[in-house]
């Protein structure tokens, strides 16, 4: 019996227009009633999926950031704030590369020094909480993660064998979506996240359906036995899943949680 179903967003939950299947607003009293918890896990930051979720996110866990940041009704759950001398280096790496911007990513805000960048997160796409800084070594935050974002047409996946090298060990890289990349801690990832509130709850992994597209998934996808690539995945993403979602621009993890639950 599935007790706990966690889905990622972009490319997952919402369409490619960004926009969340409305479906699952239907589906998530039944769940409650049934006694399964909803989970959304993203590179996300908090406000931004608390605004998709509406008068609804009462009813949703929210893990933030790639896990560093773990939210159940307004409750801080998990919390994983980088050292300066982390973010510094991730910033000094981040600008050594051409083409590229980085973002530094708190709790409850995100911090850039591109006005295009701020205008474009903070748009009704994303719904980010952002603010303007001309020196992000010394924005006075807990910082929780340092994206980096491509604006030059490089692909994700180049960017990443530019940034792997120049990384310490003690950081971690993902791949988060088509134009950005995540860093963070060794050891805090969506995986993590899914474990510590299994431990909570008293869930286990045979108990756990979970959703996603992008390589920042695969660690909670070790977290289920129920895990979804979804249809859009990346070949290298679909591998570690065990099942295949339909498509994210057809309801797709709606679909799939109706049949394995019958609601």
């Amino acid at each position: 019996m599935v007790k706990l179903i966690v889905s990622d967003m972009d490319g997952t939950l919402l369409n490619d227009e960004k926009k969340i299947d409305k479906d699952i607003y239907k589906i998530l009293p039944k769940l409650q009633e049934n006694g399964i918890r909803f989970v959304v896990a993203s590179g996300r930051q908090y406000p931004s999926l608390k605004k998709h979720f509406h008068e609804h996110i009462k009813d949703v866990v929210v893990i933030a950031e790639n896990g560093a940041f773990v939210v159940d009704d307004g409750k801080e759950l998990v919390v994983e704030p980088m050292r300066h001398k982390e973010v510094t280096h991730c910033l000094d790496t981040i600008f050594s590369m051409e083409g590229v911007e980085p973002l530094l990513c708190a709790k409850y805000c995100s911090y850039t020094r591109s006005p295009e960048l701020l205008e474009f997160l903070s748009s009704p796409l994303f719904h980010y909480e952002m603010r303007l800084a001309e020196d992000l070594f010394h924005v006075e935050d807990d910082i929780i993660k340092v994206s980096m974002i491509s604006h030059e047409g490089q692909s994700a996946e180049s960017c990443y064998k530019k940034l792997r090298p120049l990384l310490d060990d003690g950081l971690n890289l993902v791949i988060s979506g088509d134009a950005c990349l995540d860093t963070g801690l060794n050891g805090v990832t969506k995986g993590t996240a899914v474990a510590a509130l299994q431990k909570m709850w008293g869930v286990t992994p045979e108990e756990t359906l979970v959703f996603g597209d992008q390589y920042n998934d695969v660690e909670m996808f070790k977290q289920a036995y129920y895990s979804y690539a979804m249809q859009g995945a990346a070949e290298g993403v679909k591998q570690f899943a065990r099942f295949q979602a339909g498509s994210n621009n057809h309801g797709g993890v709606v679909k799939a949680i109706r049949e394995l639950t019958g609601l």
